[in-house]
């Protein structure tokens, strides 16, 4: 093609009327290929720039662009690639004539295809000069009504003009903005080199667009998109820059919000959820991922049925049809499982209808709590109120005030407060009497201070008379920041009465057996010796026989009266030294028994369990037994001490005759199979229940070849 004659092809009406209106167009008017290459110029572009057409076709269209003129190299880059500038808006180019002369025009591009593929055509109108009178009356109209604030500066930045919504936008009248220049808006919230790009880049002739943080004249903030362009003149040179300012603070105050309830919906651990009418997810949090073990992309589009039982998903679009049937909010719990992830959770959920901007109801919205915790905790709770309301102990709590909190119906019942009351308005100076005040609340002021106290009182009650108490005051608190807080106490408080008159009837009868048995038996044991000393030998037999079972029965008394010692003392514990203690008793014994092997095995150091003060006669009736009881002339004892990280163990083999299972059974349950169990195992029994009363156990094995072998677990101590 020439420059813009139409080819030989005959053409339409329509098409004639184009070419027609191209040639005789006063604007210049260019084509170029998708490489910026001229392929048409209308006789105006030849007048205008002083080159034939032919000059023109197939010359890149940036070429024409001068090398002194300001931003040549991008404005090149530009018209390098036409599809950039098409939907642009104007565009300033200056174009240099044959003669030397350079104009500046503007320049819209459009793209089209004349059926060999696409071609940009851009219109140029004339920019006029400002130095020969460039008159802005043309456009004042339009930039007086705009709605956006705009200003024009010189290229110092000095304000020239500001229209009406600038001084609506910003609080600065014309005469108090114009002289100015922008810093007048300056916030400070704008990092310095923000500015420095922005100079950098319109002093250039490139276009500024970013968004801004500005300041009005009362000093209210607010957040502009602003558009910087230069303005250039007839020779390619930027004159002024104009300045759009379009408000925005009202969206990024709505981006803000957004963003912040974006944020916290992502960060609660509760799934959150937005289906439409078809129960499909619109909308879910992390949450419902996780829970549901499966990517939050792979489940929109789905619903329920993908992620957890059968089940469940069925009750849950029961109740989403309920929700968008009734439209009014549902409230539910669902326990459901997650095959992909192999979690379990209880939900209490809440179920709204949604509703869009045109207010139609396009599905449901869903908050789910998990409370799978709080359900656990609330199991345990009950658990914990039948155990302290079905408790025989008399259970209270105060707080830091005396003010009761709570307290179980056992000692309700004991202080006379009857169901019907309000513990919370009574207080620890109104249920315990003026007597005994003083003392509980001395103690009760040891717990708030943190200890845990314990002690044994006696309380006299109107109708049940005096009985005795073993008190203990627990410190009741929280942790917060790594730091204790004692709010209050709680009080145990047991009867032991009974049980202190058991142990003193106990302790009574063996008195009396302890006189008159021995004292008896001392007598029998004489007698007989006497009578062992006769001639007749039936008679000294017989009276050798007295002498031995009188001497067991004695022996049998000792033992009873040290486990009456034993389960009349309390069970208290303290650190002991077992290798101490094994091998001062095992020195002994073989010191009473020559003919025995005594041996024992202990760790370097002390191994130190916690045990009552009995355990040494404990240990001393293991070696007696195992020695006493044998059926050989040198009896063979072997005693160990081993410790690990929570216990000591004491192991004690013997190469006799082994232990009955009565006596087995003992050692390691306190029970004895038969009614007529022999009081030769009394001591037995002492071991088990100075063990016991340690915190310990004992068992019982067979030894290789023949024996027994007794290992006693004794705790560490706390």
């Amino acid at each position: 093609m020439s420059r813009g004659a139409p080819d030989d092809r005959s053409e339409s009406p329509s098409e004639g009327f184009c070419t027609s209106f191209l040639e005789g167009s006063t604007d210049p008017i260019l084509s170029v290929d998708a490489d910026g290459a001229v392929t048409y110029a209308n006789p105006a572009a030849e007048r205008t720039l002083g080159y034939d057409a032919s000059d023109l076709l197939g010359r890149r269209l940036g070429s024409l662009i001068p090398e002194d003129v300001p931003r040549a190299r991008s404005l090149r880059e530009r018209l390098a690639t036409p599809p950039r500038l098409v939907d642009g808006g104007d565009v300033a180019i200056p174009l240099g004539a044959s003669d030397g002369t350079v104009q500046s025009f503007s320049a819209r591009f459009h793209e089209h295809d004349p059926g060999d593929g696409p071609v940009y055509t851009g219109v140029f109108r004339e920019c006029t000069d400002p130095d020969r009178g460039r008159d802005f009356r043309t456009y004042r109209n339009l930039i007086e009504h705009a709605g956006h604030a705009i200003y024009v500066t010189d290229t110092d930045g000095t304000i020239e003009y500001v229209n009406p919504a600038f001084s609506e936008h910003t609080g600065y009248e014309p005469e108090e903005a114009v002289g100015e220049t922008p810093a007048i808006l300056n916030s400070d919230e704008m990092p310095p080199d923000y500015f420095d790009s922005l100079w950098e880049t319109i002093r250039s002739g490139g276009v500024w667009e970013e968004e801004i943080v500005d300041r009005k004249k009362d000093g209210t903030l607010y957040h502009a998109h602003q558009t910087i362009a230069p303005v250039f003149d007839g020779d390619g040179g930027v004159s002024r820059f104009v300045a759009i300012q379009t408000d925005i603070t009202d969206r990024k105050a709505a981006e803000g919000r957004l963003k912040q309830y974006r944020d916290v919906v992502e960060r609660l651990a509760d799934p959150i959820l937005l289906q439409n009418r078809d129960g499909e997810f619109v909308l879910l949090n992390e949450a419902v991922s996780e829970f549901a073990g499966v990517p939050r992309e792979d489940l929109y589009g789905a619903d329920e049925t993908a992620f957890m039982d059968e089940e469940t998903a069925v009750e849950i679009a029961d109740r989403r049809r309920e929700v968008l049937e009734t439209e009014g909010p549902a409230e539910y719990e669902v326990s459901p499982t997650f095959p992909e992830s192999g979690r379990d959770a209880t939900f209490r959920t809440q179920r709204y209808p949604y509703y869009d901007g045109d207010g139609e109801l396009t599905g449901t919205f869903a908050i789910c709590h998990d409370v799978t915790e709080l359900k656990r905790r609330e199991t345990d709770l009950t658990r914990y109120e039948r155990a302290v309301e079905g408790a025989t102990d008399l259970i209270a709590a105060i707080d830091r005030n005396g003010q009761f909190l709570f307290a179980n119906e056992q000692y309700r019942s004991y202080h006379g407060i009857g169901a019907e009351m309000d513990i919370s308005d009574l207080t620890l100076a109104d249920v315990v009497d003026d007597e005994q005040y003083p003392d509980v609340n001395r103690q009760v002021r040891r717990a708030l201070s943190g200890q845990t106290v314990e002690y044994r009182t006696t309380r006299t009650h109107p109708a049940r008379g005096t009985r005795r108490f073993d008190a203990r005051y627990y410190p009741l608190g929280h942790a917060e920041d790594g730091a204790s807080s004692v709010d209050g106490v709680v009080g145990v408080l047991r009867d032991v009465t009974d049980s202190e008159n058991r142990a003193h009837q106990l302790r009574v009868v063996d008195r009396v057996l302890q006189h008159n048995l021995r004292n008896a038996m001392t007598v029998v044991r004489g007698r007989a010796k006497q009578l062992a000393e006769w001639d007749d030998p039936a008679v000294a037999n017989a009276a050798d026989d007295v002498v031995d079972r009188a001497a067991a029965l004695l022996s049998t008394s000792e033992k009873a009266h040290h486990i009456t010692e034993v389960l009349s003392d309390p069970p208290e514990t303290e650190p002991l030294d077992v290798t101490r203690i094994v091998e001062e008793i095992a020195e002994a014994v073989a010191s009473e028994f020559p003919e025995a092997s005594v041996s024992v095995s202990t760790p370097d150091g002390p191994a130190t369990a916690s045990a009552t003060t009995w355990l040494s006669r404990a240990v001393d009736e293991l070696f007696r037994n195992a020695v006493v009881h044998h059926d050989r002339d040198a009896p063979t004892v072997e005693a160990t001490v081993q410790t690990t990280e929570d216990a000591v163990e004491i192991v004690v083999t013997d190469d006799g005759p082994g232990l009955s299972e009565m006596n087995r059974e003992v050692l390691e349950t306190g029970e004895a199979v038969d009614a007529l169990y022999h009081g030769s195992g009394l001591g037995l029994w002492l071991v088990y229940w100075v063990v016991q009363q340690s915190g310990g156990s004992a068992r019982v094995e067979d030894a290789d070849p023949r024996g027994t072998v007794v290992i006693v677990t004794l705790p560490r101590p706390v």
